[in-house]
């Protein structure tokens, strides 16, 4: 095989696999400092910021999915189109903040109910509840961030990426731990910090797409019913298949926080060094799906499983180094994180041994990763949602019943490696049969298509 595609894909990702990995450091001082606040806002952050990403991830995945649509109009060479495309984002991510303001005080109740210790739950209902009444920050710099990628300006989102990540980690140094003249507000400060920073990258989108003519293209701004209607139909099951799988890793947590706060604690930290593997991954993935998006747009379907396997590869590389780190060096990551607390040693030995699963892990979540963008770019999403929950919801009953016949940590986090093994066959099976070709993101993209 002809690695052709690798210099234009590497080229193309390296902004975005840093934008990817600032987060990860975003989300790694915000647990490293909540570690020095206490045991209880440790093992919080996990299931509370899942839960957030969990609502959230529906919304902004929804609205980021104009970054498909842009891709795809770009690769027509439609410039009104890419503007049109970014103003579909941009209106889901508006009714997405009412919503957000509606369901979030009601959903924050249920952390009292999941069966944590008190301190716990009342860490987690804050973190949530903070989080989730300013979710249109997110949600709205998602659609944004999608107009950039779309037309192949990745560096813009790298360098706000890095400008809210300094906001928060200067922000969450004051608020959580009471520096800096600031109040000491624990884990509601950490919250607070992740949403300030998030308010700005937001700011500074608005205001490169108001720079770009974006707010002053009066055609582009004028909402088409149909064609939202059309972009809903193919975004909203990306947004669901989004928060499927983040509903089954959050309950994953759950039910392991319900064997006690050192599993909760371990788990939640294997979790947060897992991003590190993680996100640089998303990052290429979503790379490999401009591409992609670029392709289809220009009529050029016979590209893209070149694109799509040279870009596995590639990221199989990566998960391959990650994985070796995390086998051999598992003890030294998560004495990182576990802080100096009277479980601090409890929750070292039991993070060493989840390490272990999350290095096997890794090399299946390539090809989660990996296909699943191109699929999605594809145009491919309601056979991705449809499957997906099938999926999880054989995961998630296989989970309950071990956690009421034989509740145990080894068991349960082998069947979460099993989950994502199985997945990633079956994504893998999907693109192989070619069906993602009959699909037509655009209106009027039959006739390039020859």
């Amino acid at each position: 095989m002809k690695f052709h595609h690798v210099p234009r894909l590497l080229k193309l990702a390296l902004p975005i696999i840093l934008s990817t990995s600032a987060i990860t450091v975003m989300q790694i001082i915000d647990a490293i400092v909540l570690s020095r606040h206490s045991s209880e806002a440790m093992a919080a952050i996990g299931p509370a910021g899942m839960a957030v990403i969990l609502f959230q991830g529906f919304l902004f995945g929804t609205a980021g999915y104009a970054g498909t649509f842009v891709a795809h109009c770009h690769g027509r060479g439609d410039e009104q189109g890419v503007h049109a495309a970014t103003w579909l984002g941009i209106y889901t991510s508006l009714a997405a903040g009412i919503a957000a303001l509606v369901f979030a005080w009601p959903i924050a109740q249920l952390f009292l109910l999941a069966g944590h210790a008190p301190l716990v739950a009342q860490a987690e209902r804050s973190y949530f509840l903070v989080c989730m009444t300013c979710s249109f920050f997110p949600v709205f710099g998602s659609a944004l961030t999608g107009w950039l990628s779309g037309i192949g300006r990745p560096v813009i989102v790298t360098g706000v990426t890095f400008v809210s990540f300094a906001i928060n980690a200067l922000l969450a140094w004051g608020l959580v731990l009471g520096e800096l003249g600031m109040p000491r507000l624990g884990i509601t400060g950490a919250a607070l910090a992740t949403v300030s920073a998030q308010a700005m990258a937001a700011f500074i989108y608005l205001l490169l797409f108001v720079r770009a003519g974006g707010f002053g293209n009066a055609t582009a701004r004028r909402l088409d019913r149909q064609e939202f209607r059309r972009f809903l139909s193919l975004a909203m099951p990306m947004g669901l298949r989004i928060s499927g799988e983040l509903a089954a890793w959050t309950l994953f947590l759950v039910v392991v926080g319900r064997l006690g706060t050192v599993e909760l604690a371990a788990s939640s930290i294997a979790f947060r060094i897992n991003g590190a593997a993680f996100f640089p991954a998303l990052g290429l993935g979503q790379a490999t799906s401009i591409l992609v998006g670029h392709a289809r747009g220009a009529g050029n379907d016979g590209e893209v499983p070149a694109i799509a396997w040279q870009a596995l590869a590639v990221c199989e590389v990566w998960m391959l180094a990650m994985a070796a780190l995390f086998a051999t060096a598992s003890e030294p990551l998560m004495t990182v994180f576990a802080g100096s607390g009277p479980e601090s040693a409890s929750i070292i030995a039991t993070g060493s041994l989840l390490m272990k699963f999350v290095a096997c892990y890794c090399l299946f979540d390539a090809a989660n990763i990996m296909i699943g963008c191109v699929l999605a770019a594809a145009g491919d999403t309601q056979w991705l949602a449809r499957t997906f929950f099938v999926c999880t919801a054989v995961f998630l009953a296989l989970l309950w019943l071990l956690d009421w016949i034989r509740p145990d940590l080894v068991a349960e986090w082998t069947l979460a490696t099993l989950f994502v093994f199985a997945t990633a066959v079956i994504w893998s099976l999907r693109f192989r049969s070619g069906k993602w070709g009959q699909i037509r993101v655009l209106r009027g993209a039959a006739e390039l298509s020859t």
